[in-house]
């Protein structure tokens, strides 16, 4: 690959440019032959990292990577005081939900988790998605309920998830992992300035129900960069539901308020909801691309979207291709597109659906779809849309070689917008992803029926070693951005922080619908070559103003030496923490 020095950061790329990703997605139709096609202002003759740029992290004991540094630090204090990355995971999952309250939590919609067993050499599939209430359908629920508001949750998954996998392969109890989020609920968390853009702009929502401003809005108003955030009754409930366990949530005392605050206003989640939900250990599914193996959740995660985009590319001379030019690019956004099709057309939470898993990640099939991009032009697409907006994803490493990839939402911003009562504790609005109020659709909405979610986490092995545990968040984009991290860390030889911070590309549409149709648009994040951007407008890209481009955060293990590595998107606040 012909290498870039991407430690020069050009000033076009660290200006300004970290805004540019808190910003939604916008729709447009694409103009003819590339008129009015976006391109970063300034010189990015050299790519560039993104926002506040920081190097990889290394450590031998333990290492944690989220989306927020007081997670980070959660998770390897954790692994300081004898934990391994499954407490780890844990503890930085609880204690998101303080410090990111509006991407994940307890009331979420659940997550996909990933775990490395390095004494059984194996990798394990956790799939924690929460299901629609029994009262859930077309008839129940209309476009205006799935947004926010009282029936817009589904039956969280996350708490169970983070129970079930600290129980089977934990070494601490919810106790002790619990114990630094709620120190932080109590004594109350910093808002930083990304904080600050996503509460602000989540303020409409937030002010249609007393039980959240309340908590989020202590002087009145969405607060600023500086203020601090305290949560007494999260805390509260997380001692409790420490003492207590799941069983709390879902058949005692804390699912008794959170559906009886639910029936007050007009929600139809109900106790039998909470008391049927269980998790799934799954067997994950595999590929091999650039030399390693990839393990990844199956259907309804974007795994096997992902796969099958890797796999078209796998046949491409990747060792001596640009990974930031023009032919690299146009390969990259018609394979993803691809694999989009398809994942629109079989990808489901339905156990009850048949998806031909085999056969679309296989390399025959990529063989075929690969013969059908044109190196010159973009091809013609349709398809039906499916929404879906934000999430967050970590990774933890331990010393012992256990690795971690989780991926947890709470949907969009704030999720439903409602804190349950005096719980302290965000609902997620899962109706708005994973289901469909399309009859026929394959996510058509019905009681009781598994979410289908795009989180991706995977795990990259490489002659039976450990190499890297990786996710995302950010809608349709995290099959994208995980896959472009993991070609970078293979094919591009680029160690962890850099693969996750230099620029990427992502084919979108307004509003987090899939971006396969004629109008989706092409974000390309400043640092790209200038010529790379007319070079796509000419092959019928439309590109537009970066919007959301996700987050990604990731683990690596040195194979000779066993050290471990950190890697944090300074596209969010998150920052590694090694030991």
């Amino acid at each position: 690959m012909k290498r870039r020095d991407f430690l020069a950061t050009s000033a076009a790329a660290a200006a300004g440019s970290g805004l540019i990703a808190c910003r939604a997605p916008e729709t447009a139709a694409a103009p003819p032959d590339g008129i009015g096609q976006w391109g970063p202002a300034g010189d990015s003759n050299v790519p560039g990292l993104l926002g506040p740029a920081h190097g990889t992290v290394w450590g031998r004991r333990g290492v944690t990577a989220a989306a927020d540094y007081y997670a980070s630090l959660a998770g390897t204090t954790i692994m300081m005081q004898g934990g391994n990355a499954i407490d780890a995971i844990v503890a930085a999952s609880a204690t998101l939900n303080v410090s990111e309250p509006y991407m994940s939590g307890l009331g979420g919609f659940g997550g996909f988790m990933l775990i490395y067993l390095a004494e059984e050499n194996r990798v394990v599939g956790l799939d924690a998605l929460g299901r629609a209430p029994a009262a859930s359908s077309a008839s129940t629920i209309a476009p205006d309920d799935v947004e926010m508001g009282y029936k817009a949750p589904i039956v969280p998954g996350a708490f169970k998830g983070w129970a079930a996998v600290l129980e089977r392969y934990g070494t601490m109890s919810l106790g002790d992992v619990f114990e630094p989020a709620i120190q932080l609920a109590e004594d109350g968390f910093v808002i930083s300035k990304f904080d600050e853009l996503h509460t602000t702009g989540s303020a409409d929502k937030l002010g249609n129900y007393p039980s959240s401003t309340r908590i989020m809005f202590p002087n009145g108003r969405p607060p600023r960069m500086g203020e601090i955030i305290r949560q007494p009754e999260l805390a509260a409930s997380m001692r409790r539901l420490a003492r207590e366990g799941a069983d709390d949530f879902y058949r005692g005392e804390i699912g008794d308020r959170i559906v009886a605050f639910l029936a007050e206003n007009g929600g139809h989640m109900t106790k039998a909801d909470l008391e049927s939900y269980e998790v799934a250990w799954r067997e994950p599914i595999t590929t091999t691309f650039q030399g390693h193996d990839l393990y990844a959740m199956p259907p309804g995660s974007c795994g096997m979207t992902m796969f099958q985009a890797l796999n078209i590319m796998d046949g491409f001379d990747l060792a001596n291709m640009d990974l930031y030019g023009s032919e690299f690019a146009h390969l990259w956004l018609e394979a993803n597109r691809l694999a989009l099709i398809d994942d629109e057309r079989y990808n489901t939470g339905n156990e009850d659906a048949e998806i031909p898993v085999d056969t679309i990640i296989s390399k025959e099939y990529a063989d075929e779809q690969r013969a059908t991009i044109d190196p010159a032009r973009i091809a013609s697409f349709s398809g039906a849309p499916l929404p879906f907006f934000g999430t967050t994803s970590l990774s933890s490493a331990d010393r012992w070689g256990n690795a971690v990839a989780f991926t947890q939402s709470l949907v969009a911003l704030y999720g439903s917008g409602v804190i349950a009562g005096d719980t302290g504790i965000f609902l997620n609005n899962g109706h708005m992803f994973g289901f469909s109020l399309e009859e026929g659709h394959v996510n058509y909405i019905a009681g009781g029926q598994k979410a289908k979610g795009v989180m991706t986490p995977c795990v990259v092995m490489k002659d039976g070693n450990l190499v890297a545990a990786v996710g995302a968040a950010g809608g349709y984009t995290i099959p994208q951005t995980v896959g472009q991290v993991i070609t970078k860390l293979t094919a591009g030889g680029m160690d962890m922080q850099l693969a996750i911070a230099s620029p990427r590309m992502c084919l979108n549409r307004g509003g987090g619908l899939t971006p396969i149709p004629e109008d989706s648009v092409t974000y390309l994040e400043a640092g790209f070559p200038p010529d790379v951007y007319g070079e796509l407008a000419d092959r019928g890209h439309y590109l537009v103003e970066p919007g959301n481009l996700g987050g990604v955060q990731g683990v690596y293990r040195d194979a000779e030496t066993g050290a471990l590595a950190g890697g944090s998107d300074p596209r969010r606040d998150g920052h590694a923490i090694a030991w």
